[in-house]
């Protein structure tokens, strides 16, 4: 399989602003609206703001999780939800180890991020990019953002709602 991508976004550049939800949200929903986007951002005092991103895991546990099979990897290795399945037993949100999948307050189903690339061009700051996990790697030799995502994991990814 190819090198999965993702889109990861730098804490100490991002501000917060929130552009990254409400473009996600006003392109697949049409609406304004951090709750219906397939991005969330964490706030971390003080004043770190981590995006949250599905970081297409090798493993994708989201994937065995769900009854009812309604996740799945496309040929790029991107994983989707497919609405026709899913049910909303939010197993799927349970089995996320980076809190990147939520249920969209009006349908009822899954809801991640699927590599579109519409927050990445949109981002003011330039905080969001997409990459690999040899690209990240590559692009920061001293491993510098991922140290504040691990020593912040608790918070992140404990399934609490923060935008």
């Amino acid at each position: 399989m190819t090198q999965l991508k993702f889109v990861f976004g730098d804490p100490e550049i991002c501000s917060g602003c929130m552009i990254c939800a409400n473009v996600c949200s006003m392109y697949y929903f049409k609406v304004i609206s951090p709750t219906r986007s397939r991005v969330r951002v964490m706030r971390i005092e003080p004043a770190l703001d981590f995006p949250l991103f599905c970081r297409n895991c090798k493993d994708a546990p989201c994937i065995d999780a769900c009854p009812e099979r309604a996740l799945s990897r496309t040929s790029k290795g991107i994983v989707i939800v497919n609405n026709s399945k899913c049910n909303g037993t939010g197993m799927c949100v349970k089995a996320c180890p980076y809190n990147a999948i939520h249920i969209n307050p009006d349908t009822g189903k899954a809801i991640k991020c699927i590599q579109c690339g519409q927050c990445v061009d949109r981002c003011p700051a330039d905080a969001l990019f997409l990459t690999t996990d040899e690209d990240l790697a590559n692009r920061e030799d001293e491993g510098r953002m991922m140290e504040l995502y691990e020593k912040h994991k608790e918070e992140l990814y404990s399934k609490e709602e923060g935008f």
